[in-house]
């Protein structure tokens, strides 16, 4: 009996650490792919297109996936790490209104969500005022 609790807390442990790592891969592929986009005669094929999105797609996937658990684990930083992973996810797929409901979220988080959600909503104050003066 212990040792099926003791390995699903092994086994939880192990899903968060694998989300926190897809989410830092998907933002890094997305930065990436976005500088790369503003490049004269940008190109990208059907199967690095796919490839990216199922990175992207799989990030939020899992982050939401763990954030659906709120209600019934107390893992305050966790989920406010998410969140926030969620929120640049958003960022850089210029999905705006995303970016401020997870700020939002963030902020219920003490003083690290607030700053948090200060930080990736100046961020996205300053995509805003690029893309009108553009």
């Amino acid at each position: 009996m212990k040792l099926g609790f003791l390995s699903k807390i092994f086994e939880g442990a192990l899903s968060i650490e694998k989300t926190y790592n897809q989410c830092d891969q998907a933002l890094s592929e997305l930065k990436a792919y976005n500088e790369k986009r503003k490049e004269a005669g940008f190109q990208i094929s059907t199967e690095e297109k796919e490839a990216l999105d199922e990175v992207v797609n799989t990030a939020i996937t899992n982050a939401t996936r763990i954030i659906d658990k709120e209600g019934e684990r107390n893992w305050p930083g966790v989920f406010r790490e998410m969140h926030a992973n969620l929120a640049h996810l958003y960022l850089e797929l210029d999905e705006h209104d995303k970016v401020r409901e997870e700020c939002e979220r963030l902020q219920g988080y003490g003083e690290a969500g607030r700053l948090d959600a200060d930080e990736v909503l100046e961020s996205l104050k300053e995509k805003e005022e690029g893309e009108s003066t553009s």
